[in-house]
């Protein structure tokens, strides 16, 4: 790990991590996996991490399906499917409500090929032992320089009807340290007190505390004797991880102004109570607000928000 990290290096918000607290996660292969392997990888690492899952021209057409949306409104110079952030945008001279124009990206039928189909419907219902279905809510992320993630797990956002419930990380540009790749936090998915401080934790009702976790991410890091687990990653991998598994996002940092293309998707059994808020028409999404609520709904150059 200490030389996949170089030459960009890994920082979050401004601070470059110590080599000696990045590591590798474990590669699994779908192809011989079994529902037990997955579950005793899931059990055992909090996540479950596979090298180019998704067809290569899947993710191709996807991600020009999206790349092609976001130069429409300014925001990637010519040609678009280079991914260069303009700096500019029109998107909301253009688009009036913008929720709804990202919740039509986050509908592209190539996206959705991506995302709800039988790939990966697949692997989680190989995972949970049972059929699974994915949520229709996406969250699409167009990632330019100097954007990074906060630690945090995904338990107050998705639990509200099951805890049965997986984040499923979608890669679909090339992304190096320097653009800012998901890391988790090794171990962190048996941490009894971020259990018990986020169990039955719900994002939407309980608005006087916040999801994201008040911590300097090192300092958190060496105080558990942990390591940020990461990878250089490519289009088409993917990455399973539970609710309670800490992670976040390194700080995008590369000077050549690519943007940084990700997409998520929870998967939960089928036969478990769906959450109307993610399911269905017309969604609400976690807040009631829409794709509206999402750092993906805003403008490229306008700064996100942190919950």
């Amino acid at each position: 790990m200490n030389d996949y990290a170089e030459p960009g290096g890994a920082v979050i918000d401004g601070a470059k991590i110590p080599k000696n607290l990045l590591g590798c996660l474990t590669e699994t292969d779908f192809s011989l996996a079994t529902h037990e392997t997955l579950a005793k990888a899931l059990e055992q690492d909090g996540y479950i991490f596979g090298r180019g899952l998704i067809d290569e021209g899947e993710v191709e057409a996807a991600r020009n399906e999206v790349f092609q949306r976001l130069g429409e409104v300014d925001e990637l110079e010519k040609p678009f499917e280079n991914g260069i952030f303009s700096g500019r945008s029109r998107r909301d001279q253009l688009h009036l409500d913008r929720g709804k124009f990202w919740e039509s990206v986050s509908s592209g039928r190539a996206l959705r090929k991506v995302t709800n189909g039988s790939t990966l419907h697949n692997v989680a219902s190989k995972i949970f032992g049972r059929q699974a279905v994915g949520f229709d809510y996406l969250f699409l992320r167009a990632v330019p320089e100097g954007r990074f993630t906060h630690l945090h797990c995904d338990a107050g956002f998705f639990t509200r009807f099951t805890d049965k419930v997986l984040t499923c990380w979608i890669v679909l540009t090339e992304i190096p340290f320097d653009k800012g790749p998901l890391f988790i936090v090794e171990g962190s998915h048996k941490y009894q007190d971020i259990k018990d401080n986020f169990k039955g934790f719900d994002v939407d009702r309980d608005k006087e505390k916040k999801a994201s976790i008040d911590a300097d991410p090192v300092a958190f890091v060496k105080q558990r004797k942990a390591r940020f687990l990461s990878a250089i990653f490519r289009p088409g991998d993917i990455l399973f991880l539970g609710m309670y598994t800490v992670h976040g996002a390194f700080e995008h940092h590369a000077a050549d102004s690519r943007i940084r293309l990700t997409c998520d998707i929870r998967y939960q059994p089928k036969s478990e109570p769906l959450d109307p808020r993610y399911f269905g028409t017309e969604l609400g999404g976690t807040t009631g607000a829409g794709y509206g609520e999402l750092n993906g709904a805003r403008p490229l150059p306008e700064d996100w928000h942190i919950r």
